[in-house]
């Protein structure tokens, strides 16, 4: 879900930079393109596991207060 979400996102801003750039140098757009996708490839597996790592924190965290929360026996 949130690898889906992450590429939605940085895909619509590829694309709306790509608009910004227009048809005048087509050579130069397709570079930026594939530069683009290319730090996409790479820089997407680092960011999944920040999401990762970001979320078992949170579990954590919500674990760790449920145990405060509750009585002692």
């Amino acid at each position: 879900m949130a690898a889906a979400t992450l590429s939605a996102l940085i895909l619509h801003l590829l694309l709306t930079l790509a608009s910004h750039l227009g048809g005048a140098d087509m050579a130069g757009a397709l570079t930026v393109a594939a530069g683009m996708a290319v730090v996409l490839a790479i820089l997407l597996p680092f960011a999944l596991l920040c999401v990762r790592r970001a979320l078992d924190a949170l579990s954590a965290g919500t674990e760790r207060r449920g145990r405060v929360a509750s009585p002692q026996g």
